[in-house]
């Protein structure tokens, strides 16, 4: 019997469509740039295209937590970390994934006195108000007093939304599970959105945070904090969420150790750990998985 009915019953559908192709975004190293892996077996086999799709110019000059959303108009938008203490995101679009447009700093929060950090963003549709949400992690000294430690950050999920990308909202809390976490990232599961997140290390004491997940009936939530965590006593970071048949593959970044794992579950109450079975790219570091037309794949593959 499943825990979550409406989560099983919106996630069994049809294995990918002929003429798709998977797309894992990461970067190497520190954030030197876009990398590009893919896959035709539903995520299970990644191959790596092999060369950096786009070097950062904007904020700290960094590429980290890469993340690219295809929205209802056919582009490619993607955001991503610019900088450790940058109080902004990069901003870049494409039609084709090879060729994009000038890279734009967005100042998310940079008119929020007390501001540490800006991490890993990711976008979002919102078909009900036709506007893009796009999130991130923030630390904001003074805010969230009660959850203040030593040797660990404050970080909630905090959001704006904007329909051109040029004209954005007041950025406001998402998120607040009552704990630090960063790396948010939001799926639609039937009509409604599931958030998974990585609860904040505390390295001082050797604790490592582990990856929580929450539900709301709109991308605004408010969210819901389900009991049990996905994945936990694991120093893993960086959750994307894949579905494939009837199944939803969990990739979780295990940081210290330079190597990604995978869990999978049916019913979203047990997940089996199935990291042997995935082949990932060696050396790829957090990103997220979309999936786009085969055709543009191949594009991507031929490009030099």
């Amino acid at each position: 019997m499943a825990l979550f009915p409406w989560l099983c019953a919106a996630t069994a559908r049809p294995p990918k469509a002929a003429g798709e192709t998977m797309v894992f975004t990461s970067f190497h190293g520190n954030g030197d740039g876009l990398h590009l892996s893919v896959s035709t077996d539903g995520g299970h086999r990644w191959r790596d295209l092999d060369r950096v799709f786009l070097t950062p110019e904007v904020g700290g000059r960094l590429l980290r937590d890469p993340h690219i959303l295809r929205g209802p108009d056919g582009v490619y938008r993607m955001v991503w970390t610019t900088g450790w203490k940058d109080k902004g995101i990069g901003y870049a679009s494409s039609r084709d994934l090879i060729h994009w447009s000038a890279q734009r700093y967005i100042p998310v929060m940079e008119g929020v006195p007390g501001t540490n950090n800006a991490w890993a963003p990711e976008t979002v549709y919102d078909p009900a108000s036709r506007a893009y949400v796009i999130t991130w992690s923030s630390d904001v000294d003074g805010r969230f007093p009660a959850t203040r430690r030593s040797g660990q950050m404050n970080n909630r999920t905090y959001y704006v939304t904007t329909k051109d990308f040029a004209t954005f909202s007041t950025p406001g809390v998402l998120i607040d599970p009552g704990f630090d976490h960063i790396d948010t990232t939001i799926l639609r599961v039937g009509s409604r959105y599931v958030a998974v997140f990585k609860e904040g290390d505390n390295q001082e004491r050797g604790r490592w945070g582990p990856i929580q997940w929450a539900v709301a009936d709109r991308v605004l939530g408010p969210y819901r904090l389900m009991p049990k965590p996905l994945v936990t006593g694991e120093r893993a970071e960086g959750p994307t969420l894949v579905t494939d048949g009837d199944r939803t593959r969990l990739y979780v970044d295990y940081y210290a150790n330079g190597r990604y794992g995978a869990f999978e579950t049916r019913d979203w109450r047990t997940w089996r750990d199935v990291s042997d079975a995935v082949r990932l790219v060696k050396g790829q570091r957090h990103g997220t998985v979309l999936t786009i037309p085969s055709h543009v794949a191949k594009a991507l593959e031929e490009a030099h």
